[in-house]
């Protein structure tokens, strides 16, 4: 892939003093479906998308627990579901602090704003 052709084509989109290559003088912004079937300008609040990836992940996080213990109590020896379980609740619980912390970061740099 020639990158510096990639490059002329993104910035050849720019509109000048922007940096929003994708839209166009006097044109609506894209809009992208949300994953889980929302569309981007209505549905779902952000209250209830957070809602809905926390219960995610404390689903995750139990069943990985739940897969621990039947390991530890002899009730399965299917070791790789349990270490799949387990990482996948790791990344789950590792990307919701990094959301959280941005999330944090965000609000701290808003809140250093002056009126």
């Amino acid at each position: 892939m020639d990158i510096s052709s990639a490059y002329n084509a993104a910035m050849s989109n720019a509109i000048p003093g922007t940096f929003v290559p994708d839209i166009a003088a006097g044109a609506e912004p894209k809009t992208e479906a949300i994953p889980g079937g929302v569309s981007a300008t209505g549905g779902a609040s952000f209250k209830d998308t957070v809602k809905s990836m926390l219960d995610d992940v404390n689903t995750k996080v139990s069943a990985s627990d739940q897969a621990t213990r039947d390991l530890a109590s002899g009730k399965t020896n299917d070791v790789s579901h349990v270490v799949t379980s387990v990482e996948e609740a790791n990344l789950a619980m590792q990307f919701t602090l990094a959301i959280r912390n941005k999330l944090l970061d965000a609000y701290t740099e808003i809140s250093r704003m002056q009126v």
